[in-house]
């Protein structure tokens, strides 16, 4: 809402960041679908988000939506295929003067569902990537290599000690300094998200249903 009280350059750092953001998932999410054979994952979300960015007001009603924006994109996300499902159908017909059987379709809580699992494992790897980067400035560049041989490969705290002469306790100590860094990347994207303060607790517990395998 900031962003969007400061004109024309604030919806253009809104469409950069969230271009930045959800291409990845909504990318990963066509090819797995059964729209894949419309055209590649690319040319589809840049499709997407020309038709859908551009349009007036499409963040506030984002807002009144009082969805998260994932769910609001991959929404409207559906609805553009759906429509380039439909324009490639009719295009068909025209050209062989006949009926054509192509027409995917997708359910939308199961795409919703679908969504979520892409969307959280791109997000956590975003997450990790500035935590890495947070911890490199501050000089916990080992605390990051802890952490993640710990969550990462499994790896024990007595092992971590030994691997990096540091104490049991220390290992510890410094695994939870980088794991702080981490779960506020994923606090940061979940607000950017629309997730309000008080549901942030709910929103990663789902982010880690989300990731486990099906």
């Amino acid at each position: 809402m900031a962003q969007l009280a400061q004109g024309s350059s604030g919806v253009a750092r809104i469409n950069s960041y969230v271009m930045q953001t959800y291409t990845e998932p909504l990318s990963n999410y066509v090819a797995g679908s059964s729209f894949r054979s419309l055209s590649t994952p690319k040319d589809l979300v840049s499709g997407f988000f020309a038709s859908r960015l551009a349009q007036q007001a499409y963040f506030e009603k984002w807002i009144e939506s009082g969805l998260p924006l994932r769910r609001w994109l991959i929404n409207g996300f559906l609805f553009f295929l759906q429509e380039e499902a439909r324009r490639r159908k009719a295009e068909r017909i025209d050209t062989l003067s006949g009926e054509s059987s192509f027409e995917p379709v997708a359910d939308a809580n199961s795409a919703g569902e679908e969504f979520d699992r892409v969307w959280a494992a791109s997000m956590v790897r975003s997450a990790a990537g500035t935590a890495r980067e947070r911890c490199v400035q501050e000089g916990f560049e080992t605390h990051w290599e802890m952490f993640e041989k710990h969550f990462v490969g499994g790896a024990s705290y007595a092992d971590i000690a030994e691997s990096f002469s540091v104490t049991g306790g220390q290992s510890a100590s410094m695994v939870r300094t980088a794991s702080i860094r981490f779960r506020q990347a994923v606090v940061d994207l979940l607000l950017k998200d629309g997730a309000t303060e008080d549901e942030l607790d709910d929103e990663i517990a789902r982010l880690m249903r989300a990731l486990r395998p099906s």
